[in-house]
């Protein structure tokens, strides 16, 4: 396991995010800004800064298809989808995060996840990508959806989940 993955399942984080967005009547409007990107993060296999980017562009333009930045690729490009279950719900509190700057809503969303779930932000990403290997979607298709720059990241991460499965049915 890397020590970004803690082994979280996405249906796990998918149900607890979206049970806290349900019940934000409850809460500032900062957090459920928060579980909405957090929610489009793991939906992509995003990293945060570009779940980030894509939802603050989703509030100003209400395309549900963007294209962003690649965090550690200069010149490349992801699309991200902003999911369904975002749409049902009014994001118009969201429009003043683009008040804060992107480094420290980030920061601020890396903690909230922490400390709301118990797990970082970029455990969603490798939920994702289990989710995709249990789906038997082919690894260079995986590493194409996720923007990861080389395909043997996948290849090493989806073989040692793989024997750790085939260890644990043993």
């Amino acid at each position: 396991m890397s020590k970004w993955d803690k082994g979280i399942s996405f249906e796990y984080a998918y149900s607890a995010i979206l049970s806290s967005i349900r019940a934000s009547t409850r809460r500032s409007e900062h957090t459920v800004c928060y579980d909405y990107i957090l929610l489009v993060q793991l939906k992509n296999g995003a990293r945060i800064s570009e779940a980030t980017r894509a939802f603050i562009e989703y509030t100003k333009t209400r395309r549900t298809e963007l294209t962003v930045n690649v965090s550690k690729t200069k010149n490349k490009t992801r699309l991200i989808i902003i999911p369904r279950e975002i749409l049902q719900f009014n994001i118009d509190i969201c429009t003043n995060l683009t008040f804060t700057s992107e480094k420290t809503l980030i920061n601020r969303i890396k903690k909230y996840s922490k400390y709301k779930y118990g797990f970082n932000t970029h455990s969603l990403r490798y939920a994702f990508i289990t989710y995709l290997l249990r789906q038997g979607v082919n690894p260079a298709i995986i590493s194409k959806i996720t923007k990861h720059s080389r395909l043997d990241y996948i290849l090493t991460y989806t073989q040692e989940k793989a024997a750790e499965e085939i260890l644990r049915r043993l």
